[in-house]
């Protein structure tokens, strides 16, 4: 499949390459629309950025919240055992 997409966008850049060399009727529409491309892949790309910063977040903050209470359990248990080998020594 990614073969396939990868062959498509090569023949449409070969394309495009070609017609703008050979000075088509439509070369300034073919301007305009590579613009268009170029524009919508900056913001496809600045939206991916920000959401990998927002996914980032989350599992950081989600991950230190899991951490501290799975250490405080970890801490209860330990003081438990502590006064239980404790009332058992006296």
């Amino acid at each position: 499949m990614i073969t396939l997409v990868f062959l498509l966008v090569l023949g449409l850049a070969g394309w495009t390459f070609s017609t703008l060399m050979s000075k088509g009727k439509h070369q300034e529409e073919i301007k305009v629309e590579l613009a268009n491309i170029f524009e919508s892949l900056k913001y496809l790309s600045t939206s991916v950025t920000a959401l990998i910063k927002l996914l980032m977040k989350d599992s950081i903050s989600s991950a230190k919240e899991d951490d501290f209470s799975s250490l405080s359990s970890n801490v209860v248990d330990l003081l438990k055992i502590e006064k239980k080998s404790k009332k058992e020594a006296a």
